[in-house]
């Protein structure tokens, strides 16, 4: 995944969250509820993104959505949560 700064800066000044519609802070890629639910070594990078690096923010994004897939993946083995 390769963003651009303009990609970049429109994340971060949309109003919602990409992951679950939820009204986010701008400035940030995910709402706080998002960012809550990933391990903290993870959160930093997706915080105040119009000054970081677009590679940074695209890693930052990838991995956040991997962990969200594999952390999740044994609550929709079950029958629970959303099919995406």
């Amino acid at each position: 995944m390769h963003l651009t700064k303009e990609q970049v800066t429109g994340l971060a000044r949309r109003r919602h969250c990409p992951r679950c519609d939820l009204n986010k802070t701008i400035g940030s890629a995910l709402c706080s509820s998002c960012r809550a639910k990933l391990p903290e070594h993870m959160r930093k990078a997706l915080e105040r993104i119009p000054q970081k690096e677009p590679s940074i923010v695209a890693r930052a994004l990838r991995g956040a959505a991997d962990y969200f897939n594999l952390h999740f993946q044994s609550v929709r083995n079950f029958g629970g949560g959303k099919k995406r």
